[in-house]
């Protein structure tokens, strides 16, 4: 896995604590045409290395790449993980999302959003209250486990092309879960891609690369922007 130089950032969300996260930038200095912000799940954090995997092979193709630790999680950010809630993430993401907006490279971006498990839910919420979101990546996720939010209601409500990516040996999180959110978002739901092999945290070797590869072509298909380089 190649290495990315990724720049460090540090900003106050609407509760006024701190969320701490990763920008990857591409190797060339002009304006970026496509940008991925990517939601570690349930006790992760913004340095996973299914997350670095797939910041790596986002860089090397022109994509820039956000990772970055909710609060109330078990990161850097402020807060303790018994205070999770999906609603506390989705103002998490949503400021995260405003400060990449007013990054000079990222202005002109299309911005996709994915969320690894837990956080599904997570950018389904966002997408549905976000227009402007290009693309969602539901990776691994779990749909309808929380009573914060009607989750039928809030599939429904995505505009957004919804790309499903689960590990064929994922023995946390069930096919019937992306099966449930395609039979409520319904033609949203444009892609499904079963890894094989893969594990729940994509940790059997090579399948965080696969889920990495899969994601790529799926931004550089639903989202519009320049011809990228040659990988």
């Amino acid at each position: 896995m190649a290495a990315v130089a990724a720049t460090r950032f540090v900003l106050t969300n609407r509760q006024k604590r701190r969320i701490v996260g990763l920008l990857d930038y591409p190797a060339s200095d002009g304006p970026v045409t496509r940008t991925l912000v990517l939601c570690h799940g349930y006790g992760g954090d913004k340095d996973g290395a299914y997350l670095r995997q797939i910041a790596a092979t986002l860089t090397a193709a022109g994509i820039a790449t956000v990772r970055f630790d909710f609060t109330n999680g078990a990161g850097e950010s402020d807060g303790d993980l018994s205070g999770a809630t999906v609603a506390g993430y989705a103002n998490d993401l949503e400021d995260v999302l405003d400060y990449v907006q007013a990054q000079p490279r990222l202005r002109a971006s299309a911005v996709a959003i994915g969320g690894h498990s837990y956080t599904g839910m997570v950018v389904l919420v966002v997408a549905a209250r976000r227009p402007e979101i290009a693309a969602v990546f539901f990776l691994s996720a779990v749909f309808d486990r929380t009573r914060e939010f009607d989750m039928v209601d809030v599939a429904r409500r995505v505009r957004a092309p919804i790309v499903v990516i689960h590990g064929a040996s994922d023995r946390e999180v069930a096919l019937a879960e992306p099966e449930k959110l395609r039979q409520a978002a319904g033609d949203r739901v444009v892609e499904l891609t079963i890894v094989p092999d893969a594990d729940h945290n994509y940790l059997v070797s090579g399948t965080a690369a696969l889920v990495a590869t899969a994601i790529r072509e799926a931004l550089l298909k639903y989202l519009p922007g320049a011809s990228h380089p040659a990988h």
